[in-house]
């Protein structure tokens, strides 16, 4: 039985359109630019570690501590678009890549002038595939500190630069490019037309939020607080991410993201 609060070790990943940012943030001064870390991940080979708070004792990683807990953070930051994409949801992933989870998410900007481009006209995103003019069929949206965008899995959308946000999603990392800017990176659009033509999904948008609920999991922001586990908690000043296992507590002082799981989304 765990005893203590435990602390994630992130996981970085460069991206061709990453933001020095990140590098500066978790000094990784040496390294290319990071577009993506993983606070908290039970994906397969991409497990973060946990490590008790107090002791240093290393524990595991999330499948083998807290198996029933699909969940995976990120913090992004842009430096140029992402690629074009969507995501499966359970049951194409399970059909199709036999894969458990699909890929539900939700962004949430922690600073101002972050940029997306999105679309729910599946139509007019496969005419684009066609004539490749995407400006007539994505919808763009400036977002700005604490707006938040919860895209269900099928939703077409792509991060724009200078963005700085949290991710909490399911556990998985499948993405499937439309259109990719002209990089040479390999396109997906088979798989993505018939996820576009198995899935009728639409995006919300809420400014200056504290949170929000979902099928799969929830967050809410709150400042200078005691919790008791079982949560999963991100600080807004360092990014340091907290597990409490069950019946353990701590006091967090300062502003923080309590991640929850909503187990009954999950079958």
């Amino acid at each position: 039985m765990i005893k203590e609060p435990l602390i994630t070790r992130p996981l970085f990943s460069e991206k061709v359109w990453g933001n020095r940012k990140l590098n500066d943030v978790f000094d990784k001064g040496n390294e290319n630019s990071i577009g993506e870390v993983w606070l908290y991940s039970d994906v397969k080979n991409r497990e973060t570690e946990l490590i008790g708070m107090s002791t240093g004792k290393i524990y595991g990683n999330p499948s083998e501590i807290f198996p029933g807990i699909p969940l995976l953070l990120k913090l992004l930051g842009t430096s140029s678009w992402l690629s074009v994409q969507v995501h499966p949801d359970d049951e194409f992933a399970r059909k199709v890549e036999n894969q458990k989870w699909g890929k539900t998410e939700c962004w949430y900007f922690i600073e101002n002038n972050g940029k997306i481009k999105i679309s729910n006209d599946n139509e007019g995103v496969k005419k684009a595939l066609e004539d490749n003019n995407w400006e007539d069929v994505l919808e763009d949206y400036e977002m700005n500190k604490f707006d938040s965008v919860f895209l269900p899995a099928g939703t077409v959308h792509t991060l724009g630069p200078n963005s700085f946000l949290l991710e909490i999603q399911q556990s998985s990392d499948m993405t499937y490019r439309l259109y990719d800017w002209g990089r040479p990176r390999e396109i997906h659009v088979e798989k993505a037309k018939k996820v576009m033509e198995s899935i009728n999904t639409s995006y919300s948008i809420s400014r200056e939020t504290q949170g929000i609920e979902s099928k799969y999991f929830s967050f809410k922001k709150f400042k200078d607080e005691t919790k008791k586990g079982f949560g999963i908690y991100l600080s807004l000043k360092d990014f340091t991410t907290i597990v409490l296992p069950d019946g353990i507590d701590h006091n967090f002082q300062g502003e923080w993201i309590e991640y929850k799981l909503n187990k009954n989304g999950w079958k």
